[in-house]
């Protein structure tokens, strides 16, 4: 008999990068945003995006590649809106500093069956044009791919951007496009839709926004829907999770006069804190979400695709532009970003030596690196080449750590060979050697990523064993009746790294979430699964490339154990170490602000109240670091270390250094490693218990480092 229960043997979790979207307008000739009519009463506006982009943009057919909900809460500004344009300067970022919040996203399909068509001529008659808007995607008999509104004549005809391919009337014709509800009220709202913008460009935040996913698909019925964002990497070798479930805080108040029992409950917050879990680290990758900034050490194949930047992007950027000619087939690829301009590993470093730069030549772990090169690469999540300007537009699925000048080389580097074959960098199953290593450094600087994780549960296993097809059907009787969530606007708040001599290198991370996006389409008319979710070892690391890019390569998947590892401590190697925990602290804190939503409730709404009950911002504070080790004393260097209060600072012999190597029987230096490095620190705690037992004794040290650095090797291109 089908189970008829939820189980935890058939929930997934996985998670991706939360990325910016900026949209300029006509980025494609096409594509362009517009303020729709609105009343004066009304206290929120509605954008509208029309244009056709192409299969592998943003926007295809005047849909937005996000699930319907899925930008509900997130902050959008506009920016280079200039005066003379149908809109009011005042909506202008850099002008007035105005901030918007989305309250809907919703994909629409609209069809009209009084359309007359003519072959060979672009004009189209109907019944009323009232409800089209120019830009409009426009599909149907006799109507060529691509063609969209061109332009409105009057109240019954319009014009498509190619002539028709065939002669009929009263035929039915569907238009595409997309809306985003805003609050507060755009300045430039108007009694009439405003056509065309002109120019400008729409920026979605990357807070509480998951990376795009192109190739979703959207349906009006919910178990047509084919919905997705980019939550396709392995969380890890997960040992306990606790989500950061959705806690409500009611607020109870007692009346005098109206007896003992409560009177009124008011809804007050939605919190999503408290989420937690532990991994064993088979690779550095969650130390990138506690500490921020990523550096990468690589070559690329001499043979590989490149291109050079024509946009200077700032920090934290996702949209990048180059010229030259089309990338090609890049999305899912990814970019090398080659920088070789310098900055300061530290915002603030006491006098010391000269600065010794990361991905220069042998600087690595063992050297007190000060500074780095600002090289990086991305996941290429969307592109578009526009063949009449000679541009291509590449957005990333995370943003950049650092600020780049134009003209900078990006070389395109992939997993399953492509245009760069011989740029994958993988593990020789039986040596564990990596053949073209990804080496990176860690550090903390003013941010951490978000990220946003996906968790889906469900009664059935959802495979098609027997090749039937018909053993699940979505919204029938053997429906598996998913449930499906994505936990938007998650940072770490804590992190502890631990060893000892019983089990493998263990990483707890604490994190809070903003929000939770839920699939509501077992609400719907049509019930069935609108989100498609994914499945990591079934249908998204079910390849050699696949996994690799979802971070866990074949040969990856070991975990560093006890037993890989050295620790050195102040120019000395500790060989009798029980233990270790190194933790930290982002002073990640959540903010909840007075946002005057006003919007209805609806049960099929994916977020309640536009999530304006819930964290609008989670903000870094101060970072500290505490290293906890137990040792079988053996020298009292660290006690005279202790005694005196030796400030370790500057110096690379006195660094302490936690090195992990994984197994092989091939060289080191050429095997997935990970070093954590602490070159300023103070030893504040180093007792000498006199055991009862009169055994061997046992140090207890405290050890406050100001920083830390992680170096790695793997073959993970970005965390």
């Amino acid at each position: 008999m089908p189970s008829t229960v939820y189980k935890g043997d058939l929930t997934e979790i996985s998670f991706g990068h939360e990325s910016s979207v900026k949209l300029p307008t006509h980025f494609d000739e096409s594509f362009v945003f517009s303020v729709q009519a609105e009343s004066a009463s009304d206290d929120t506006t509605t954008i509208r995006l029309t244009g056709t982009g192409g299969s592998t943009a943003p926007i295809d057919g005047g849909k937005l590649a996000f699930p319907v909900g899925m930008l509900v809460g997130c902050e959008l500004t506009f920016s280079n809106l200039a005066t003379g344009q149908s809109f009011d300067i005042n909506d202008n970022y850099a002008t007035s500093g105005r901030r918007f919040t989305i309250l809907k996203n919703q994909l629409f399909s609209d069809t009209d069956a009084t359309c007359d068509v003519t072959n060979n001529d672009a004009t189209v008659t109907m019944d009323s044009t009232s409800s089209i808007s120019v830009g409009m995607s426009v599909s149907g008999t006799g109507i060529p791919s691509g063609a969209r509104v061109s332009s409105i004549t009057n109240s019954t005809t319009f014009e498509l951007s190619a002539n028709a391919s065939a002669s009929n009337n009263n035929t039915t014709l569907t238009f595409s496009y997309t809306d985003l509800t805003i609050t507060p009220k755009m300045f430039s709202g108007t009694s009439a839709a405003t056509t065309d913008f002109g120019q400008g460009t729409i920026h979605i935040h990357s807070f509480k926004t998951p990376t795009m996913d192109y190739d979703m698909e959207h349906s009006t019925a919910a178990d047509d829907s084919s919905e997705s964002v980019l939550t396709d990497q392995f969380m890890g070798l997960l040992n306990t999770v606790s989500l950061p479930e959705t806690k409500v805080d009611l607020k109870r108040y007692h009346v005098i006069g109206l007896g003992r029992d409560v009177a009124v409950q008011v809804p007050g917050r939605f919190t999503n804190i408290g989420g937690s879990f532990e991994t064993s680290m088979h690779s550095a990758r969650w130390l990138y979400y506690a500490l921020g900034q990523e550096v990468v050490k690589f070559t690329p194949d001499s043979g590989a695709p490149t291109r050079t930047t024509t946009s200077a992007p700032s920090v934290g950027e996702t949209l990048i532009t180059h010229g030259s000619t089309t990338l090609g087939s890049c999305v899912g690829e990814y970019i090398h970003l080659t920088d070789t301009d310098t900055i300061p590993v530290h915002l603030y470093k006491e006098e010391g030596s000269s600065p010794v730069t990361y991905c220069a030549t042998d600087i690595g772990a063992e050297d007190l690196v000060t500074a780095t090169q600002k090289n990086e690469i991305r996941r290429i999540a969307a592109y578009y080449w526009n063949s009449t300007t000679s541009v291509g537009y590449i957005w990333l699925d995370d943003g950049l750590n650092f600020q780049h000048d134009s003209g900078k080389t990006i070389t395109l580097v992939s997993y399953d060979g492509g245009n760069a074959a011989d740029t994958t960098p993988s593990v020789n199953t039986s040596t564990r050697a990596i053949t073209n290593p990804v080496n990176r450094m860690l550090f903390s600087k003013t941010t951490v990523p978000s990220f946003a994780m996906e968790v889906s549960i469900r009664r059935l296993d959802n495979q098609d064993e027997d090749g039937a097809g018909d053993e699940i059907v979505d919204g029938g009787a053997t429906d598996a009746k998913q449930l499906t969530r994505v936990f938007k606007g998650c940072k770490v708040k804590e992190f502890s790294m631990v060893a000892d001599t019983d089990a493998a290198v263990r990483m707890n991370i604490d994190f809070d979430a903003a929000l939770c996006y839920t699939d509501t389409g077992r609400l719907e008319s049509t019930k069935g699964d609108r989100y498609d979710v994914h499945r990591i070892f079934e249908d998204t690391a079910n390849t050699e490339a696949n996994r690799r890019k979802a971070g866990i390569g074949k040969g990856t998947q070991k975990p560093y154990m006890f037993y890989n590892g050295t620790v050195d401590i102040a120019g000395v190697r500790v060989g009798q170490v029980i233990s270790f925990d190194l933790k930290g602290k982002t002073g990640v804190e959540q903010f909840y602000t007075i946002s005057g939503n006003k919007i209805e409730d609806a049960a099929t709404d994916q977020i309640p109240f536009a999530g304006a009950r819930n964290a609008s911002l989670a903000v870094e504070g101060k970072t500290e670091y505490e290293l906890d080790m137990e040792i079988i004393v053996d020298d009292p260097v660290f006690y005279h270390e202790l005694r005196r209060a030796v400030r370790n600072f500057d110096n690379a012999n006195k660094m302490i250094r936690l090195s992990f190597t994984k197994q092989g029987t091939s060289s080191a230096s050429g095997r997935e490693s990970m070093d954590i490095v602490m070159d300023d620190y103070n030893i504040v705690e180093a007792s000498l218990p006199i055991p009862d037992d009169q055994s061997p004794i046992k140090s207890k040290l405290k050890i406050l480092p100001k920083s830390i650095r992680v170096f790695s090797q793997d073959t993970i291109f970005h965390y």
